[in-house]
């Protein structure tokens, strides 16, 4: 009796042993299965974050690609806007050189008509069948402004029937209607230019070329001759066009006679 009372005791023990075990692993499990979602629901916090840091960013970059679209827009209409600017300044300056020619050109037709009267009170009516001609030269070095255009003056004549030449402001005036020649020939030193043009009532006829800015020692002689046509009281003259100096004492003139 007293041996089956002590086995039964250690079977007891036994059994009371394993269900401890068992609660202590449940208990284990039940801790890490929550710390494993803990963790889970902080990775989905810290991903749902990112998610709207992103969010954010991509706002962000599409603004300022919005804006950057933006700045181009302007910046091409600011270009537009310069560029009608400019072509205003251009026909503002192109207005302004046809009032001064056109100017010019009153001025001598008064001056002319003046000399004309004076000359008909002294002398009587001129023949317009005689012969018309002139040769100008200058007698002196002429410098220029590259960026402004100037009536060139040949200050001293050879020839100048009828005084059709006038040297004080370089415009010939056409006294009858024909076939006219006019030639002009400019001498420039090294690192100088004389680019002109012919006009015929402030309109171009013709250009002559004499650059010789990049050149070295010596000098260059260019020259062109242009025929037009003319009506009684028609101006013609030579302007610079892009132009440093023109050097004097006869080497450059301007010429022109009447062919018919």
């Amino acid at each position: 009796m007293i041996y089956a009372v002590s086995s039964n005791s250690n079977l007891t023990a036994h059994l009371d042993v394993d269900s401890s075990s068992r609660v202590i692993n449940q208990s284990s499990g039940a801790v890490d299965l929550r710390s494993l979602q803990q963790q889970l629901n902080q990775e989905s916090l810290i991903r749902l974050s990112l998610v709207n840091q992103l969010y954010t960013l991509s706002s962000d970059m599409l603004t300022v690609k919005q804006r950057m679209m933006a700045i181009a827009v302007e910046g091409r209409q600011f270009e537009n806007k310069l560029k009608e600017m400019k072509k205003k300044i251009i026909a503002l300056k192109n207005e302004n050189r046809r009032m001064r020619d056109t100017q010019e050109q009153i001025s001598v037709k008064v001056s002319n008509a003046t000399d004309a009267g004076t000359s008909h009170a002294s002398s009587g009516s001129q023949n317009e069948d005689s012969v018309v001609a002139f040769h100008a030269f200058t007698s002196k070095k002429l410098n220029f402004k590259t960026d402004t255009t100037v009536n060139v003056v040949y200050d001293r004549t050879s020839l100048n029937t009828h005084d059709v030449y006038n040297t004080k402001n370089g415009f010939f005036t056409a006294p009858s209607g024909g076939l006219y020649v006019f030639s002009w020939t400019s001498l420039v030193a090294e690192m100088s230019k004389f680019n002109a043009e012919l006009l015929v009532n402030g309109e171009r006829k013709g250009r002559a070329n004499c650059d010789h800015e990049l050149g070295q020692q010596g000098f260059e002689s260019c020259s062109n001759t242009v025929p037009v046509i003319l009506k009684t009281g028609d101006l013609v003259n030579i302007r610079t066009v892009d132009s440093l100096s023109l050097l004097g004492i006869q080497w450059s003139s301007f010429k022109g006679w009447k062919v018919q």
